[in-house]
């Protein structure tokens, strides 16, 4: 049976919340635990595959910032389609969004891959590490290349309300990724022993198989995504203000990407037990935001809907609510991070230096996790809206002006040093909590017009 988009701009919000946001929450954690499962096979095959594939990673992780902002680009315009009822603009935001994401992501693949040898090196490739990462590079730009237009799809799936086939396919092809890469790794089943190469092809293998129902969505059903094709047209206005729109979120990841660096430059001075009480911290930091995330995602979803419905009031009333049930949950884990500090950095690591740091860090950063909640929900918020410069401005001053010179200062000051790191941490949450509400309550964001929809 065709499933239609929901109608988020009516009902309780509540409702509408939890059930955008459990599965994404579901899914989060699946692709988390495969993350320790892919890393726990590939030190089976020694050092230089994790290197090779943390060096990959590391590249790649441009492609996921570019793609995350053509997805949020994406789901602020479909969502306010299905606001508005007018599923004809919503076929033609699929087919341009997936056209826009192919055509990008193939320039992308191709100037990665005539620049490989030099960016391998750059990255610290060297040796063995760098044989093994030119002979799996290839396969990985090719998978990333299918999966550049797999998650507009996904990302229109959600901002119409479809969030079933959204979860049900990523579970299928997290479920088939993870049995299908010991399987080539190691030659189970008759299957060939690929090494290192299993873990590309498996998880190319996977998500080719989802395109497939794509596809098949796309082409072969009463859906009202339904496309046909002999009729479909490229939009170039379309296509333009799609680009302004997903430019300044694709930059929003970039920043993090680059402070993150900037900072373990700063830590690594302070050598091995820092910088790996910071790995510690920032998992446990990503845990307390992967829930946010999920929440967020959905409030873009319903503020995209609600304006597109030209419904302000419930726009801003689903913000609210997101922000009071995310709040229940960063407060509750401050408190457990707060009051178990030492207990919960002993199950990461019982080395007496990083327990002594760790307990300073959860002592310093989750007490602005609330904070951090509204920054998350209202960035989410400006983002579903349209509005993705506002927190790319944010984001900018929040890691450039305040946490990278707040961590150069206080690191050189005697008594404070590592502390000042941990500090440095929390103004960023501080920082992006204020502006971020300021930014909500004076309301620009509500007229931004999302594309021409």
């Amino acid at each position: 049976m065709a499933e239609f988009p929901r109608e988020l701009e009516k009902g309780d919000i509540v409702r509408h919340l939890l059930y955008l946001s459990v599965p994404l929450l579901i899914v989060n954690l699946m692709q988390n635990f495969f993350s320790v499962f892919d890393m726990f096979l590939l030190g089976k095959l020694g050092v230089h595959a994790q290197s090779a594939i943390s060096i990959i990673g590391f590249i790649l992780s441009t492609f996921w910032s570019m793609q995350g902002g053509l997805g949020a680009g994406a789901m602020a315009i479909a969502s306010r389609c299905c606001g508005k009822k007018d599923y004809g603009e919503l076929k033609k935001t699929m087919v341009n969004t997936l056209f826009a994401a192919y055509a990008l992501t193939l320039i992308y693949v191709i100037t990665a891959f005539i620049f490989r040898d030099r960016l391998l090196i750059y990255f610290g490739a060297r040796g063995e590490t760098l044989e093994l990462s030119k002979y799996i590079f290839t396969t990985c730009l090719i998978s990333v290349l299918n999966d550049s237009g797999l998650w507009i799809f996904f990302a229109v799936l959600r901002a119409s309300g479809q969030i079933k086939r959204h979860f049900y396919l990523l579970v299928v092809s997290i479920l088939l990724n993870t049995i299908l890469e010991p399987t080539l790794i190691f030659g189970w089943a008759g299957f060939p022993k690929l090494g290192l190469m299993g873990a590309p092809m498996a998880r190319f293998i996977s998500y080719f198989t989802t395109t497939f129902v794509m596809i098949s969505i796309l082409t072969n059903t009463s859906s009202v995504l339904r496309i046909d094709w002999k009729k479909a047209r490229l939009d170039w206005k379309f296509l333009v203000q799609y680009i302004k729109i997903s430019v300044p979120a694709m930059i929003q990841g970039l920043l993090s990407n680059f402070a993150s660096l900037v900072m373990l430059k700063i830590a690594a001075p302070s050598g091995d037990a820092l910088l790996a009480t910071l790995g510690i911290g920032s998992r446990l930091d990503v845990f307390v935001m992967m829930i946010g995330w999920a929440i967020g995602g959905s409030t873009s979803v319903l503020v995209g809907h609600n304006l597109g419905a030209g419904d302000v009031k419930r726009a801003k009333d689903s913000v609210v609510t997101s922000l009071k049930i995310y709040t229940g949950f960063t407060l509750a884990c401050f408190m457990i991070y707060f009051n178990f500090s030492g207990w919960v950095i002993r199950i990461f690591n019982n080395d007496p230096a990083v327990v002594n740091y760790g307990i300073s860090y959860l002592k310093i950063v989750p007490f602005f996790y609330l904070f951090m909640g509204v920054g998350l929900i209202t960035a989410s918020a400006f983002n579903g809206s349209g509005e993705t410069k506002t927190p790319m401005i944010i984001n900018m001053i929040a890691f450039f002006a305040i946490q990278i010179p707040v961590a150069i200062f206080l690191s050189r000051i005697p008594g404070i040093a590592e502390k000042g790191i941990f500090i440095a941490i929390a103004s960023v949450f501080l920082f992006q909590g204020i502006a971020g509400w300021i930014t909500y309550k004076q309301g620009g964001w509500i007229g931004k017009k999302a594309a021409a929809v």
